[in-house]
């Protein structure tokens, strides 16, 4: 990955003006060199919901067909992907199509519109926060990934961007499972760098869509700024500085700890200064890493119906402290019953899910607790691989 994110500035959503920044900024990024013809290239964009493709909450389509008409004068062949929340099937999932104004893009670019609601068991040996995600089948046909985000402020999870983006590969409900299992806004970031690095090999390059962003509170603020790297953090970087946002409170420290980025020297810009695009009254949540994603008793609800997890019962647990030491978080603790007695106890906050306190238990006694939402959500994700068969 390079250094360079490539600043541009873009009056308003004008597919000719994007295709022809998007042109240059491929070639002053060096990625003409990168693409080959009938390369197969997923194109994530940001659409959660069915809305309006004048509101600022999904990747604007003009944007979307600026990077198609570009990666197809190449000869690629580009689909155009994500997972709304809530219900992921083919009804819905035209809904958002129609809504946002992709089918439309779609019909005057050469590209298509994924409905392959197949989803695949993705291990991920290297996760800080999780060993395993649910991912689209999708990801498996392409030979690229080029991702398309949006600059928004979440009310739950702040500042929205690059990096975020990613989090759209996860299928419908299982993405509120998922974030379900997570207790501070830096679990987020450490989930969502998870994904990154485990498609890293795939990405091609990010661009960003900070024509119209949307401040907190839902309001539309006109920014008039693209930006374009191969380096998803930097990109995100530039746009916090836009923003006049910390990046201590931001995706940018947990990839700064994992060092995937140093912030004291954390890009270079072509094109643009930043300060032609600066803004010192973004309208923001008040938000830091340790900001817990959910404060009302129905995630923990949501949480013993939903997901699967071990269970280790005091009366049973003969106390050797072997799932303790094994355990890679720290989530299992060795506590004495009222008897006097060691047993292990989860700290589900900590746990990310690798089943190895399972694994490793020489006598056996770590139960595996599958609740039946539990179930009923993996049913339905083998349903769509059975309608794919």
């Amino acid at each position: 990955m390079s250094e360079f994110v490539t600043l541009n500035y873009i009056e308003e959503y004008d597919v000719s003006s994007i295709e022809n920044t998007i042109r240059e900024s491929f070639f002053a990024l060096n990625l003409d060199k990168l693409i080959k013809p009938k390369m197969k290239i997923l194109i994530k964009v940001n659409m959660p919901y069915p809305v309006g493709k004048d509101i600022a909450l999904t990747t604007n389509p003009a944007v979307v067909a600026g990077v198609v008409n570009v990666l197809s004068s190449f000869g690629a062949k580009c689909v155009v992907a994500d997972s709304p929340f809530k219900n992921f099937n083919t009804d819905y999932l035209d809904r958002v199509y129609v809504e946002t104004g992709m089918l439309e893009m779609a019909n005057t670019t050469k590209c298509e519109l994924n409905h392959n609601l197949k989803v695949y068991e993705q291990p991920m040996p290297n996760g800080v926060k999780t060993k395993l995600l649910y991912l689209l089948d999708v990801i498996n046909q392409v030979d690229a990934i080029v991702n398309i985000g949006k600059v928004k402020i979440d009310e739950n999870l702040g500042y929205l961007g690059a990096c975020t983006n990613f989090i759209g590969l996860m299928p419908g409900e299982y993405k509120t499972l998922a974030l379900n299992r997570l207790k501070t806004l830096k679990d987020f970031n450490n989930l969502t760098i998870d994904l990154i690095e485990q498609l890293q090999d795939k990405l091609f390059f990010n661009v960003l869509d900070g024509i119209v962003a949307q401040e907190a509170g839902n309001s539309q603020r006109v920014l008039s700024c693209l930006a374009v790297s191969d380096n998803v953090f930097k990109l995100d970087a530039v746009m916090l500085k836009i923003l006049n946002i910390d990046y201590e409170n931001t995706i940018l420290k947990q990839a700064e700890e994992r060092k995937l980025i140093n912030l004291k020297n954390p890009f270079k810009v072509i094109g643009e200064e930043i300060e032609k695009f600066k803004v010192e009254d973004f309208a923001l949540f008040n938000f830091n890493n340790e900001s817990e994603l959910h404060k009302n008793s129905k995630s923990k609800a949501y949480f013993k119906t939903h997901q699967k997890r071990v269970i280790i019962k005091p009366n049973k647990c003969k106390g050797c402290g072997v799932c303790s030491k094994i355990c890679p978080t720290g989530a299992i603790m060795m506590k004495y019953d009222k008897n006097g007695e060691l047993f292990a106890d989860v700290d589900y906050n900590k746990c990310i899910f690798c089943f190895k306190c399972r694994e490793m238990c020489p006598y056996k006694v770590v139960d595996l607790k599958i609740p039946l939402s539990y179930k009923t959500l993996i049913n339905g994700i083998e349903k769509y691989n059975d309608k794919e068969e």
